[in-house]
């Protein structure tokens, strides 16, 4: 075999190797001069072309040097550099996995989301899987407007007229999307801001990695809602930070309830215009006791305000941004959900104070978000297509969220709660007459009757005692979410039946 092998290969290998382990017995010494490559290649029977392609190939390895018109000569090693074959064989059995930091322990990718699939062993009661007709209130799917796109492909092809090729991207973000956006904020939301406070980056979680960067060290505390979407909770995990956890009540957070346990925290993450995935608006006086604390106890507070212009029926109470005036604010928003989800675009508003921080971490991160996709997203929000699409999104959510949650509330009454009834695109529905351990069975149940639904366990870091579920309706019509609702409150009804029969005969055998 080691024969045919040889024998396949090249005959400038063939001869690198003889010459090789000549040097390697000591048979040439080192400073020893080589045969030239026309008297090599004669004693051979080879071309020259092949013996200097066998001594490049030395050369290369550092067995041989070249000296300009003297030839090539055995080189002076360094100490332990052996012919790779020998080496191979001797080297001991090969070390396990490089060490990791302790960011990238700390770090997991995200699993197959729980509504994909009931949890195992989940029962189901009395009925079989429907395979068709499939109703997915699992996953918060937005089908893009086509009015949209072809207003995105008209500024595109507008830009690449224009423009021999795209830039490269600024680092703080395209100066004509920055004043776009200063602007939307102005009308749309009342928040008066200079477009050098703007950061453009590649969406929410990029803003929320660079927060963690600049402003925390590991060991450090952040206030984190409960619940809250799980990968804010763990983007601060994976940096070292100690989490703690805050609950969400029916006004949002509290802070003269949280007060003694963030006692030291450095940074508290709040959600006040729309809370994901309570949907709970913090009311402006809460605001503003959070914006005191902060000041008292010298900590920074991120407004994550995701999905909050898809609010239908009220308006919003001031942004903590607009209340601040000390420099304590990080405002952080994504266009991914307003304009649809391959726009990995949002932006962030930083205190001047911090703004080069953010600057010289993001330098490290990518120099710049994408160029083209900002001047194309400035087009669209200079010429008022981005927010026409806002206010045709909101006119569709309001009727499509009625349609479920009458669907629900007039099958389940009091055995429902559903909170934050005023924007995004989804329902965070409690069922108090469900233990959290019936969450699986549910599932599964509901998709044996042609409904796919999420469970809302994972964006708590707390359990609660019974089940909650995240139903997201914004991309689906409103009969659909009708028969959804009609189908999804019999699978309840049909848990809560086989709960109460467990506990019937738990009851009998303890007597």
């Amino acid at each position: 075999m080691a024969n045919r092998r040889q024998n396949d290969e090249p005959m400038y290998v063939r001869i690198a190797e003889s010459i090789r382990r000549d040097i390697d017995s000591g048979r040439f010494q080192v400073g020893a001069r080589l045969a030239g490559s026309r008297s090599m290649a004669v004693a051979l029977g080879v071309s020259r072309t092949v013996v200097l392609m066998a001594y490049d190939q030395l050369e290369s390895e550092g067995y041989l040097e070249s000296r300009s018109g003297s030839g090539s000569y055995v080189s002076a090693r360094p100490a332990g550099v052996f012919a790779c074959e020998t080496f191979v064989e001797e080297q001991v059995e090969a070390p396990g996995n490089p060490r990791l930091s302790r960011l990238a322990r700390r770090a997991v990718l995200p699993a197959v989301p729980e509504a994909d699939l009931p949890a195992p062993g989940a029962e189901v009661i009395e009925t079989e899987v429907i395979e068709a007709d499939v109703i997915d209130l699992a996953q918060p799917r937005v089908k893009s407007d086509p009015r949209s796109l072809k207003a995105w492909v008209q500024n595109l092809m507008a830009l690449l007229r224009r423009r021999d090729a795209p830039d490269f991207p600024e680092l703080q973000g395209a100066v004509d999307l920055r004043k776009a956006v200063a602007g939307y904020l102005s009308v749309e939301r009342a928040i008066e801001v200079d477009p050098d406070d703007i950061l453009i980056v590649s969406g929410a979680q990029q803003a929320c990695d660079l927060i963690a960067r600049v402003l925390l060290d590991e060991g450090d505390g952040v206030g984190v809602e409960e619940p809250c979407h799980w990968s804010v909770r763990h983007t601060y995990e994976a940096m070292g930070a100690r989490i703690v956890p805050c609950q969400v009540g029916p006004h949002g957070l509290d802070i003269d309830r949280h007060a003694a346990a963030l006692d030291g925290v450095r940074l508290v993450n709040v959600a006040p215009s729309f809370q994901f995935p309570t949907g709970v608006v913090m009311p402006e006086e809460r605001r503003r006791a959070l914006l005191q604390w902060a000041y008292a106890h010298d900590a920074c507070l991120v407004e994550d305000d995701f999905d909050c212009e898809h609010r239908f029926g009220v308006r919003t109470s001031p942004s903590l941004w607009s209340l601040d005036r000390h420099g304590r604010v990080i405002h952080v928003s994504s266009f991914a959900r307003s304009m649809f989800p391959a726009l990995q675009l949002g932006y962030m508003l930083v205190p001047r104070p911090l703004r080069e921080r953010f600057l010289a971490v993001k330098w490290l991160a990518d120099r710049g978000s994408m160029s083209m996709q900002q001047h194309v997203l400035a087009a669209c929000i200079t010429s008022g297509q981005y927010l026409r699409d806002l206010r045709r999104i909101a006119h569709r959510l309001a009727p499509r969220h009625r349609a479920l949650h009458d669907a629900l509330q007039v099958r389940l009454g009091s055995a429902m709660a559903v909170t934050g009834s005023v924007a995004g695109g989804s329902l965070f529905v409690h069922l108090s007459r469900l233990p959290r351990s019936a969450t699986g069975t549910l599932m599964a149940e509901a998709l044996a009757r042609g409904v796919r639904i999420r469970s809302a366990e994972r964006f708590h870091r707390m359990p609660p005692a019974h089940v909650t579920l995240v139903l997201s309706y914004a991309g689906l019509s409103e009969a659909s979410l009708k028969r959804a609702g009609a189908r999804l409150a019999e699978a309840c009804l049909a848990v809560e039946k086989g709960v109460n029969r467990i506990d019937v005969r738990n009851n009998l055998t303890a007597l």
